[in-house]
């Protein structure tokens, strides 16, 4: 499992970037518990990552880092003029991921 928080604004040094990875580490530790718990009841093993940055190139590279050939990735929705003018990360992953992808609406 990977969680990415997008930066919004450029950090001037490396040690910016990883207080950032901390603090995101924090903030999704309660989606990271829950599903720890949900993984641990259906006996599946999961490990977690969290990353900063943009999601879909951290995703990416994620992926190729690690050769995974499978990306499950939920698809949340914005508002339908949002998804026109800039996209969503979904699409994007959907086009750019180096393995199979599976949606989950």
């Amino acid at each position: 499992m990977i969680s990415v928080e997008e930066l919004m604004d450029m950090r001037a040094t490396l040690d910016e970037v990883v207080e950032e990875e901390r603090e995101e580490k924090h903030r999704y530790a309660k989606v990271i518990a829950q599903a720890q718990f949900k993984a641990k009841s259906a006996h599946v093993t999961i490990e977690t990552h969290v990353r900063v940055g943009h999601a879909v190139q951290v995703i990416v590279d994620f992926i190729e880092r690690e050769r995974f050939d499978l990306l499950v990735i939920g698809y949340m929705g914005h508002s339908a003029l949002y998804n026109r003018l800039i996209g969503s990360t979904t699409d994007r992953l959907v086009e750019l991921a180096p393995c199979q992808i599976l949606v989950v609406k």
